[in-house]
């Protein structure tokens, strides 16, 4: 019998970097998982419409920091049966998987997660979809498989991953290393071997994922554990706690790059981007009504302001 799947999309990031596109569309530095940049929904609504062709409402978990709770309940409220997790701070990326997860597993042992970022621009999730279905089956079962897109320039602002050996009966290879942000030189050399962009879209069994964590981050693992048994009952004072105790950690350099049988599998035609500039989204949306429409938005909220 397939394991059930979850889904965890990470939406506690603060998205510096895109705010001066968020402040000229609504007068403020609205994180922009939290903004409609195309289309009707934000980004964050788009993921979980994204999610749901994986995973039904009631086995998806968003996961914000505490300043922003009320945004994202009111960005939820389309979507009954989803499960938001409010992080105390923001410290990385480690405890922002680690706490959906941790509340995953005191419901079950035995399901597959797959993580989303929720800031990212897809235009065609299709392919993505299929590679974490395709990650649930066969000699991929028990691994923690990255989704890599295949790269369309030497990108010197995305991570990249080095593909290994191919593993068999599986569209899929072997992680052989990460290089994140490499120079101009290194990037052209990535491209041309068949380097991919790192995602940070992954999935494998929650019981891999957590095992992995509690060798690399015991710390952190231990202090989630405590909250997790809390579950129903002081949970809040014991989550409070753990973060109060918890350093920052960040799950690709502190766990991923340590990891072992890592595999990833390519994806194309997806028109992936992680939107972390202005001109990346101008870019994505270039030839499209979308487009339009943002330059418009901006020029009114421009004309306002004047």
């Amino acid at each position: 019998m397939a394991q059930p799947m979850y889904v965890i999309i990470l939406a506690g990031g603060e998205g510096n970097r895109l705010a001066p596109l968020t402040r000229a569309l609504y007068g403020t530095d609205l994180p922009k998982q939290f903004a409609i940049l195309a289309g009707e929904r934000s980004l964050l609504q788009t993921t979980i419409e994204r999610a749901t062709a994986i995973a039904p409402l009631d086995r998806i978990s968003v996961v914000v920091t505490a300043h922003h709770e009320q945004l994202a309940r009111e960005q939820l409220a389309p979507y009954p049966g989803v499960e938001l997790v409010v992080q105390p701070r923001n410290l990385d990326t480690a405890p922002g998987m680690l706490l959906p997860l941790v509340r995953i597993l005191a419901r079950t042992r035995t399901a597959r997660v797959a993580f989303l970022p929720s800031d990212h621009h897809i235009a065609n999730a299709e392919p993505i979809d299929r590679a974490i279905r395709a990650a649930a089956r066969g000699a991929l079962e028990r691994r923690l498989a990255l989704v890599g897109v295949a790269p369309t320039a030497p990108e010197i602002e995305y991570g990249w991953i080095v593909r290994g050996a191919k593993i068999a009966r599986t569209g899929a290879f072997e992680v052989s290393r990460f290089h994140e942000k490499p120079t101009a030189d290194t990037a052209e050399e990535l491209l041309r071997a068949a380097g991919l962009w790192n995602t940070f879209i992954q999935t494998g069994p929650v019981e891999v994922y957590w095992g992995l964590a509690t060798r690399y981050l015991p710390h952190h693992t231990r202090a989630l554990e405590r909250h997790a048994a809390a579950i129903g009952g002081g949970e809040r004072a014991a989550l409070d706690d753990a973060y109060r105790s918890m350093p920052a950690a960040n799950f690709s350099r502190d766990v991923l790059a340590h990891a072992s049988s890592l595999a990833v599998l390519p994806v194309a035609g997806t028109g992936w981007s992680d939107w972390g500039s202005p001109a990346r989204v101008f870019a994505s949306l270039a030839g499209t009504d979308n487009h339009d429409r943002l330059v418009g938005r901006i020029r009114g909220e421009l004309a306002l302001v004047g």
